[in-house]
């Protein structure tokens, strides 16, 4: 047949960097390859030296490829063929495609750049860059441009350069001549490369204006008045008033939420409210919350409040009691005991402990009683002997029931004893009277004790046994 087929593979191309392009394609299909695929054959060339083709080979079965160390921002040409045992088929049409250029993994420079220049100050304000999760930092710069400069002679004048933390998105400049022309810079920085940066030239005001430029505005008061009020067992309404003075307008309030004395600082929010009010949600139940409230102005964030405190409402349970222990004390009765549940969401003021010998039966026929929350253990009296028994234990709060615990289980011991002790009874009555009557012998009379004494040795030991042998079997 044809040296691999009719029908070239279908190739399909991207880039993943400045110097790589990859290379997908489909298997072919046996009629279409008329024999089996064994290898592939890629041929590339930069369209500006088409005439120095490179060629790789690559396995039968392998569906893609990246090609390597190319050129960046640099149009390509490639195509693909199919090879069998015979020899190449027909290759692919010339396919083109151009690498990425550097600057797609460049930061972009931050947006919004504005500057509000005054005699002696410039505060320069933007917004973050748009890729702006790669970046670790911002830095700024600062010069002074003299009217005389020019693209070919420049004058150095002397750059201050000021790196700021992540979140900025403000800077005072301050310090500064009247009625200069500057050029501010801001740009991201990451722990390898700057950014882009955004750029801004401008006069600061002249010394003699008339109006005087305002001072710089102290940060806003925080807000006063704050009330907590717990709304349920997961959410606490937060109200508060504007502060009594203020001479920056508070465009919204940043509200600290966590739960008392932590001290782990992944267990504090942070949430924004242009309202005077905020519904928190998502807390825990039955826990003491500390919140506080910051006012923020348009450049410019005041100090928090001091702490409110509330505690949200309790709740069910979530969790059943832990360590539930069953131990069977005679025949007839199995001391139940256990710890509260890890998960209480209030005070627990009641336990119940259901039972039953039959596992299969319907919850509402097995045996129930109920402790009070502060005992964590109970006494279960006239069971049968020789019985399997299974208990379960749930616990509840003022709001109501949580879940019950899982299944166990417990063996009552037969009882085992109880001829012993009859006969042993029997036989001391029999004693008694024959003395009384003086009709019997010495020898008899000792023989008689002996044997009622063995009984009682005998009775002793197996009630031992029996409580022993009455043991917690494990979950079911």
């Amino acid at each position: 047949g044809d040296a691999g087929g009719r029908a070239p593979p279908q190739l399909s191309i991207a880039s993943t960097s400045p110097t790589d392009i990859r290379l997908m394609w489909h298997p072919l299909s046996s009629q279409h390859s008329r024999g089996a695929v064994t290898r592939y054959r890629i041929e590339y060339s930069s369209l500006d030296q088409a005439d120095t083709v490179f060629t790789v080979e690559v396995g039968g079965n392998e569906t893609q490829f990246t090609l390597r160390e190319l050129q960046p921002n640099q149009a390509y040409r490639l195509r693909i063929a199919a090879g069998t045992g015979v020899g190449f088929g027909i290759p692919s049409e010339w396919a083109q495609h151009q690498t990425l250029a550097h600057y797609n993994h460049m930061i972009f420079a931050p947006t919004e750049l504005k500057v509000r220049a005054r005699v002696n100050t410039l505060n320069v304000t933007w917004h973050p860059s748009p890729n702006h999760t790669l970046i670790s930092s911002y830095k700024l710069s600062c010069r002074e441009v003299e009217p005389e400069e020019s693209a070919n002679g420049q004058r150095t004048t002397q750059t201050h350069t000021i790196r700021l933390r992540k979140k900025a998105r403000y800077h005072l400049l301050t310090g500064l001549v009247p009625d200069r022309q500057y050029e501010v810079k801001v740009w991201a920085f990451n722990k390898q490369i700057d950014g882009a940066a955004a750029v801004w030239k401008g006069r600061t005001d002249k010394a003699n204006d008339r109006t005087p430029s305002p001072p710089i505005r102290p940060p806003p008061l925080p807000p006063s008045s704050i009330q907590a009020t717990a709304k349920s067992s997961t959410s606490i309404w937060l109200r508060w008033e504007k502060p009594r003075f203020s001479n920056v307008r508070i465009i919204n309030y940043t509200v600290r939420c966590s739960p008392a004395g932590t001290t782990n600082a992944s267990l504090v929010s942070y949430h924004i409210s242009s309202a005077q009010e905020i519904l928190l949600g998502s807390l825990k139940p039955f826990t003491h919350y500390e919140l506080a409230v910051q006012s923020n102005g348009v450049d410019v964030v005041g100090p928090f409040s001091g702490t409110v405190e509330e505690s949200t409402l309790s709740d069910r349970p979530s969790s059943p009691p832990e360590e539930l222990q069953l131990s069977a004390l005679d025949s007839s009765s199995v001391l139940v005991s256990w710890r509260p549940p890890l998960e209480p969401n209030g005070i627990i003021d009641s336990y119940t402990i259901l039972y039953s010998g039959n596992l299969s039966e319907p919850e509402h026929l097995w045996k129930n009683l109920s402790q009070d929350g502060s005992v964590t253990s109970l006494e279960v009296q006239g069971l049968s002997s020789g019985t399997h028994y299974f208990f379960k234990l749930g616990a509840s709060t003022e709001v109501g029931p949580g879940p019950f615990s899982p299944v166990k289980d417990v063996h009552t011991p037969l009882q085992k004893y109880g001829t012993y002790c009859v006969v042993s009874f029997l036989l001391e009555s029999v004693i008694w009277r024959l003395l009384q009557r003086n009709a019997v012998q010495q020898e008899t009379f000792i023989s008689l004790l002996l044997f009622q004494c063995i009984l009682r040795i005998m009775f002793s030991v197996n009630v031992k046994g029996a409580a022993s042998s009455a043991t917690p079997s494990g979950d079911l």
